[in-house]
């Protein structure tokens, strides 16, 4: 919105630019002559440059096709024509890339990429998948030469939580997929913030649920389309992602071959029922408030991963199962997974024997929810945490998905 400096009330507010409503503004930067408003619209990042002299918009070209993750650069001149953002993408490390605002062209930049990886060899692919009436963006990120027809091991991601979307950004713990012949995909469900507002609010407090649906949706999605198959399928979700990985299992199990839960939020009713844990008073508006809503408590109760244990086996394919906790974080506490490991040994059927499927717990001690330590430890992840638990992962992914025959 624009207003006159002298008459800076609402009644004189004018429209300086509009975004749609499955669209949201995530950043500006002001300069003399221009506004640059970073947007994202269908999940993809978009640059507008306004232009405050002629009043006109247009939009910058961004790099690797637009299949990255944009926010500006540090832009501290005023009275410039020049505007640097910082970029990263499936198969780039976070680089910089200056524009001339006047012509909306690159004339600088710097760019990296993994050693080994040439960013020409790999394409960024964006599907939909069917949910409830909505279409569900799904990502794509495989080598050029590996065919879906020939359903290669494929590694869902997903999140959907606090309106964070789930960006296409590099992941250094994907590269050793993606080199091994794996298709990377992201499922950008309800809770997350690809799509606006109304997405976000579709998959939080009472709409949970459907988080778990659109991912449900996803998978089978992948599975028609003949791209990979049970066997091959693998899944992965941190923290709240954790809970729509944890809930999905409980719901379709037959979907999956391994999943792996790092931190995972499985036990989402006891935590909002315990007011001295660090951050439950805050996730109400996320989550709910069970302890005074009698409908909160219901809702929770019905998708917790914790309080929907089937037994799996028999009729339906057990995945493997790999869960991490940390006895220092304050997000999510070690007593969760712990008990949600236990409770699937108990009910589930991992304590069969005889079951090929694994369940593993990977409890570190020292670790908080970022990987980080306390002081200067000489345990197993000392100083190389994040390496050490996503080569871990990885290990546990190629070893559980089996080869097709």
């Amino acid at each position: 919105m624009r207003a006159p400096s002298a008459l800076p009330s609402s009644k004189n507010w004018k429209p300086l630019l509009c975004v749609a409503d499955d669209e949201r503004i995530e950043d500006v930067e002001m300069f003399r002559d221009y506004i640059m408003v970073s947007v994202k619209r269908q999940g993809r990042p978009v640059v507008i440059i306004h232009n405050r002299v002629s009043k006109s918009n247009s939009e910058l070209p961004l790099p690797n096709g637009g299949n990255c993750v944009v926010r500006p650069d540090s832009n501290p001149q005023f009275d410039t024509s020049t505007v640097r953002l910082c970029f990263s993408s499936p198969v780039h490390l976070e680089s910089t890339i200056e524009y001339n605002m006047a012509t909306q062209t690159p004339h600088k930049s710097w760019t990296s990429t993994p050693l080994h990886i040439d960013p020409d060899d790999y394409v960024i692919q964006h599907e939909r998948a069917p949910s409830d009436g909505l279409q569900v963006p799904v990502t794509l990120i495989r080598h050029k030469s590996i065919s879906l027809a020939s359903q290669p091991p494929t590694l869902m991601r997903v999140y959907g939580a606090y309106g964070v979307p789930l960006e296409p950004e590099f992941r250094v713990e994907d590269i050793p997929l993606l080199l091994r012949g794996w298709v990377i995909a992201l499922a950008h469900v309800r809770g997350g913030g690809e799509l606006g507002r109304e997405w976000y609010a579709g998959g939080k407090g009472k709409n949970k649920s459907n988080s778990v649906k659109d991912l449900l949706s996803c998978a089978q999605f992948l599975l028609e389309k003949g791209w990979t198959t049970p066997e091959r399928l693998a899944i992965t979700g941190v923290s709240a992602g954790g809970l729509v990985v944890g809930a999905a299992l409980n719901r379709s199990p037959e979907y999956f071959r391994a999943a792996a839960l790092h931190v995972p939020f499985v036990d989402p009713l006891s935590a909002m029922l315990s007011p001295n844990l660090p951050l439950t008073r805050v996730e109400t508006a996320e989550w709910g408030a069970p302890a005074t809503d009698p409908a909160d408590y219901a809702t929770i109760r019905s998708y917790a991963p914790y309080d929907n244990i089937r037994r799996m086996g028999a009729d339906r394919q057990m995945p493997s199962i790999l869960v991490t906790a940390g006895g220092l974080d304050q997000r999510v506490s070690v007593w969760q997974p712990a008990k949600w490991v236990a409770r699937l040994r108990e009910q589930g059927g991992y304590a069969d024997s005889a079951s090929a499927s694994k369940l593993l717990f990977l409890p570190t001690m020292n670790k908080g929810h970022f990987y980080s330590e306390s002081g200067n430890t000489t345990g197993d992840y000392a100083g190389n945490g994040f390496a050490n638990a996503h080569s871990l992962v990885n290990a546990f992914f190629i070893t559980q998905v089996s080869k097709k025959a």
